[in-house]
């Protein structure tokens, strides 16, 4: 049997506790392994059920009490050998989930509706979860010899391209939505048992990568669009990715690029599956994410930097797009 890993390591951070354990993939499925996180904080566990093809489940659940409220709790440490490149995916219900990545290093934020990928051979990694909520973690693994196998070699790389995780390593956090996770989740709570659920566990995991793969090229064919409006459409996309300042009209794009404006929207919505101004107010608020997690910059001064022109409507923008606001976000960093 092929395994999507060679050996997993987890262990507790404060000195002087157990060394945690050690597993090698040949030792198969892993049931109510205790996850690291101080008693007085909460409890959870961690499942790990190993399928056909170099494919694994992974299912965290974290409960916290209320003194981990409004804290990052950390969950330990795991160390993992895949022992060759792997893809993963992992998607959360309930609260946030911040990972310390340490190969290479990265800080990194997803939630419900913003779903972690990863491309990598070797992991180190420090998850730390939101205290405030009980949450639940599933990840799909999978060897890229077997996406390839599963999707082919030529869709197997545009979706890793599609989601920007082509170097080895790399990591990603995307804006999905919720029914592609809902697939992960709903898959580890039905009450099949023994080899039946592993059957059906690796048609979840199948139904999830084509899912997926759709979502993100959703018209490969684009036959309803002639050459020109195909291409005109792909270059506006390279453009928005590096617009910054004041976000041009839809007008303004229309001229550059030559047709009307209803129509490179509608050509723009079908192969991206956002209108033009959805697709550019996304962008900035990733931009901005990424930017109060990672650097410290007044948030004032990034408002006007995307194009805002009273920092209150960047405020709003920010809240409506994520659930809460900047300076939530800031402080988890931070704790990060």
């Amino acid at each position: 049997m092929e395994y999507s890993f060679a050996t997993l390591s987890h262990h507790r951070l404060t000195e002087g506790e157990p060394k945690g354990v050690h597993i090698e993939a040949s030792e198969g499925d892993v049931l109510g392994q205790p996850m690291a996180i101080p008693p007085e904080l909460g409890h959870g566990y961690f499942d790990l059920i190993q399928l056909p093809f170099g494919t694994s489940f992974f299912k965290g659940v974290q409960q916290f009490l209320p003194a981990a409220s409004g804290q990052l709790i950390p969950m330990g440490e795991f160390a993992i050998d895949y022992g060759e490149p792997c893809f993963l995916v992992q998607t959360v219900r309930g609260g946030r989930i911040c990972h310390r990545e340490f190969l290479p290093e990265a800080t990194l934020l997803y939630e419900e509706g913003r779903d972690l990928f990863c491309h990598m051979t070797h992991r180190r990694v420090i998850p730390m979860a939101e205290g405030t909520f009980d949450s639940d973690m599933v990840a799909l693994c999978l060897r890229m010899s077997s996406l390839r196998a599963l999707l082919g070699e030529a869709e197997a790389s545009s979706l890793l391209e599609a989601l920007g995780i082509t170097a080895l390593p790399a990591y990603s956090v995307r804006t999905m939505p919720k029914a592609l996770a809902d697939i992960l989740h709903d898959a580890l709570t039905h009450p099949l048992q023994g080899s039946v659920r592993k059957v059906f566990l690796q048609a979840k995991a199948i139904e999830y990568l084509t899912t997926l793969s759709n979502h993100l090229q959703p018209n490969q064919q684009a036959p309803s669009l002639g050459q020109g409006l195909q291409d005109a459409v792909r270059a506006l996309h390279a453009c928005l990715l590096e617009v910054a300042g004041k976000p041009p009209t839809l007008e303004e794009l229309a001229r550059r690029f030559g047709y009307s404006a209803r129509r490179l929207n509608g050509a723009f919505t079908l192969t991206y599956g956002v209108s033009i101004h959805a697709f550019i107010a996304g962008q900035r608020m990733e931009e901005a994410r990424d930017a109060l997690l990672r650097r410290n910059v007044a948030v004032k001064d990034l408002s006007e930097r995307l194009g805002y022109s009273h920092v209150n409507h960047f405020y709003t923008a920010f809240k409506r797009h994520f659930g809460y606001a900047p300076g939530s976000l800031r402080r988890g960093a931070l704790l990060g």
